[in-house]
């Protein structure tokens, strides 16, 4: 009877909307004849908001510094700001960049308006989240979302058979087992084995390319041996000297030189040279300090701290660069280069106590993002400290 009634309201009148118990009673009529699966839901089911991934985003770009809208006027700088009160000394200008969809501007305090180099502007999503590289292949580097040449799944080798050995060879262990040595005869003794397969692939080659990422500069040869050029270019050793004091009454008062160790090292200058003479380098590299805020709807914007190059630190040491006096007949820019150190023992066998200590160099002008991922290769080695025998010293010292 419910169901004639609401045909007779519906022909008699088609233009009328229907209510919502109308639509639902066909809804119901026309998923009589379907099973629970095939029938539509009736509510619209949200993911809740902890459930949602909100994917990372770059910092705004600069503000066009040649617009007809003149930057605000600064005033003077309060303890909730980076800038330190001696910035009052010169006449400085505000310039803020839009907000990203986070909410995230740059405030930077400056005399010229900031350059145009603006490291932001490269920043690409593999810079800003760490996770498998399948997740954006098409906004990953080429060597992390390597398509199949030719056609070829198996690439860099060349067949599935050679696939197959050097899948057994990497990851079935280094101490071979019974297990692994008849996993290797199922696959020599399949019937789609041919030994010509396997015959004329260039293993060592293959491995090369298996090691290699977008960051390595070094060519590889025909042979798979890498082109190393040149591997001690720029790299010194200095022998380590200290001078030990003995008192009046020993056989031989007085201070002793004694020779502890070499030290093996790296002119630090040449290191940056080599750091800021990279075109791929430098166009990540900050220049210029700058303070990051977070707009908050209805409050005050909050400062963000994260990276050093928006530290109050770096922005008090870039101001008195700025204001040093500069060479004689040089115009050129003036920039702080933040250097990292630090050093950690490093065994170099699986068994005994070989060890080095490496001294490790990261620059701070490079975002956090990417000096964390070691695929980018943004360490640098600048020397290698040698340990010395206690009992070898003891030995020496005593005169």
């Amino acid at each position: 009877m419910l169901s004639y009634e609401i045909k007779q309201s519906s022909s008699a009148g088609q233009d009328e909307p229907q209510s919502q118990e109308q639509q639902d009673v066909h809804n119901d009529q026309d998923d009589a004849q379907l099973s629970l699966a095939e029938r539509r839901p009736r509510r619209l089911i949200t993911l809740p908001k902890r459930f949602r991934d909100v994917l990372p985003q770059p910092l705004p770009p600069l503000l066009d510094t040649q617009s007809d809208q003149p930057p605000p006027p600064i005033s003077p700088p309060t303890s909730n700001t980076a800038a330190s009160s001696s910035m009052t000394s010169r006449v400085l200008k505000l310039f803020k960049t839009p907000q990203n969809a986070f909410g995230l501007f740059r405030q930077y305090y400056t005399e010229k308006p900031p350059s145009h180099h603006d490291p932001e502007e490269h920043v690409e999503l593999q810079d800003l989240f760490d996770g498998p590289p399948n997740t954006f292949s098409d906004q990953l580097p080429d060597t992390l979302a390597d398509p199949p040449r030719n056609g070829n799944p198996f690439h860099p080798y060349p067949n599935k058979n050679s696939f197959l050995l050097g899948d057994w060879h990497w990851n079935y262990g280094i101490q071979k087992s019974q297990e692994s040595f008849r996993d290797l005869l199922s696959i020599v003794g399949s019937p789609d084995f041919k030994p010509e397969d396997v015959r004329h692939t260039r293993w060592a080659r293959i491995d090369a390319k298996l090691a290699s990422n977008k960051c390595d500069v070094k060519p590889v040869a025909e042979d798979g041996e890498a082109e190393w050029m040149n591997d001690d270019v720029g790299w010194k050793q200095s022998t380590v000297r200290i001078s030990v004091p003995f008192h009046s009454k020993a056989k031989d008062p007085g201070p002793k030189d004694y020779v502890v160790g070499e030290l093996y090292h790296r002119s630090i200058v040449s290191v940056i040279r080599e750091k800021l003479s990279n075109p791929h380098e430098d166009r990540l590299f900050h220049y210029e300090p700058f303070e990051l805020f977070w707009r908050r709807p209805h409050h005050n914007d909050q400062r963000i701290h994260g990276e050093l190059y928006t530290s109050a630190a770096f922005i008090d040491a870039h101001r008195k660069v700025q204001e040093m006096p500069g060479e004689p007949g040089c115009d050129l820019p003036r920039a702080v280069v933040a250097l990292m150190f630090w050093s950690d023992a490093t065994h170099l066998t699986s068994f005994g106590n070989a060890k080095l200590w490496p001294a490790y160099l990261f620059f701070g002008n490079e975002s956090k993002y990417r000096r964390c991922k070691p695929t980018f290769h943004l360490c640098n080695h600048v020397a290698y400290f040698q340990t010395v025998n206690n009992l070898f010293l003891s030995l020496n010292f005593i005169h």
